[in-house]
Parts: C-alpha cells; structure tokens; sequence
C-alpha cells in the first residue's frame, strides 16, 4: 500500500504499533549501476507509519531512528493480513553471489527525521536473474527490528527484474 502524507497528518507515537513503509514507487526499469530512483525521478521516501491511526510518526525518539535498506527476495509475500515476522524478514534478505561486491552500493543507512527518511544514492551491483523468483524487492528495517523494546514491522516495496545495464541501451532504443 503506498500514499502521501500531507504534513498535517503526523502524530506523536501513542499506540507502540510501529511500521515503516516505503511513501514512493520505484521507477522502472532498474538497471545496475544506475541510482535507484522513485517514480517520476522523486527520492525514495520511507516513514514511520502508526499501525493502528495510519498516521506518520512525526515526534518522539522513534521518529529520529537510523534504519538500514536491504534486497529481499522478489517472491517474499506474507499472506492476506500481510504480516511477517522479523525472522521471515530477515530469512527473506538476499546476499551478494560469492565472489561478488555487496549487492546494492550507497547510502545503505537512512536516518529519518520527524519520522520520514529519504534515500541518497543507492544502486545494485548485480541483475536479479539468479534469485528463486529473477525478481527483488527493497526492504526497510531497524537495526534489530525493535526500538527501544518495541516491535517495528519492516518495509518492503513492490517486486522489480534487475537488468543488466549492459542491456539499458537496447532499452532505450525501443522506445525512441
């Protein structure tokens, strides 16, 4: 589920049911090497959303902590109620090929500030054509999945194909 939040839709935390949630689609095609970026060129934007009043956690400790961006596989769902543990999350995060540089290079590290965080520069190093499902996902998480004892359910986006930028050329050409 993905939608804006206007600034006057940020609360405190009063509920202790926290999740981050990616705010922006990633715009398509992704190629490595090039910057992952949000539909339309925007930054990819992730928030501390109140499970319970759907609300960005705009004030508080929690709305100033670091979380971390990872590859999930491309085939994670989590059922209807989409719920996951932080171990299915974390079974979920697909590492580099051996032999090969981490799988996305940048700004791994986000920090959000009044419970929003935008990404810098990030991009993958290696296609998704080796994966179970040829596909990744990003995933957003907390450095343990909790903040000070309390349970932060991860972010994750929708499901992409990493190309090989050796193919990009070939893309754009179908298109000019």
């Amino acid at each position: 589920m993905f939608f804006i939040r206007s600034v006057t839709d940020t609360l405190p935390c009063t509920s202790k049911n926290l999740q981050l949630q990616f705010m922006t689609r990633l715009s398509l095609p992704i190629f490595t090497g090039s910057k992952i970026e949000g539909e339309g060129s925007l930054s990819i934007t992730v928030a501390l959303v109140d499970t319970l009043t759907r609300q960005i956690v705009a004030s508080g400790k929690e709305s100033l902590m670091k979380i971390e961006i990872v590859v999930l596989e491309g085939d994670f769902e989590s059922g209807e109620d989409d719920d996951w543990t932080a171990q299915e999350f974390n079974n979920n995060i697909v590492k580099e090929r051996e032999g090969k540089k981490p799988l996305i290079s940048g700004d791994v590290f986000v920090a959000l500030i009044d419970g929003i965080g935008t990404v810098g520069e990030l991009s993958f190093t290696d296609n998704s054509s080796w994966t179970r499902s040829r596909k990744f996902r990003l995933g957003a998480r907390t450095e343990d999945g909790c903040f000070n004892g309390i349970r932060v359910r991860e972010a994750k986006s929708e499901s992409f194909v990493v190309k090989d930028h050796r193919g990009e050329c070939e893309f754009m050409i179908g298109f000019s």
